[in-house]
């Protein structure tokens, strides 16, 4: 009879051990796991090449909700059917407004709610408006730009790109 009893208790010893052992783990890892995921990319990021520098510099301005204002500014020397020769074109998208949401290290920005600036329509009737997606990661952000040329920057000229990280 007594062995029947010691049998029993050892089942329920090792079936609350496991049990034991879960809640053990989730406790050690929730800090890690709530934590852990608060990359901050704020700062200083850059794209170049033998023909062109874009920086993008970004502010964190909403920590609750990782939301950041961004801008680009940048240059690119292109051949200039009008002058026949090599030309920097030049880039700038800065301003108030430009602001992305990063979610699950993804976000985007589109000009669609913007229609003038400084009381000027920026966009034609029917013209697209520009986007951008953003792809970050710990070491880079990578940035697609789609019908942006020619509204922020000069021919040629593209915010699209490998952003690594300025160290200052």
């Amino acid at each position: 009879m007594k062995l029947l009893k010691q049998d029993t208790v050892m089942k329920k010893w090792n079936k609350n051990k496991g049990i034991i052992t879960n809640i053990t783990f989730l406790l050690v890892m929730t800090p890690l796991l709530v934590f852990g995921q608060d990359e901050n990319y704020q700062g200083q990021w850059s794209a170049s090449g033998e023909a062109f520098e874009n920086n993008l510099i970004l502010e964190k301005i909403n920590e609750k909700e990782n939301i950041y204002r961004f801008s680009f500014n940048g240059w690119r020397k292109s051949y200039d059917t009008f002058t026949k020769q090599k030309i920097k074109f030049l880039g700038d998208m800065s301003g108030d407004r430009f602001k992305v949401q990063i979610i699950d290290n993804y976000g985007y920005y589109s000009d669609d709610i913007l229609v003038e600036v400084d009381e000027l329509p920026l966009y034609n009737e029917g013209e697209k408006r520009c986007k951008l997606f953003f792809e970050f990661d710990n070491q880079t952000i990578r940035v697609i730009t789609k019908d942006c040329s020619m509204i922020y920057a000069g021919y040629g000229v593209y915010f699209d790109g490998e952003y690594k990280k300025v160290n200052k």
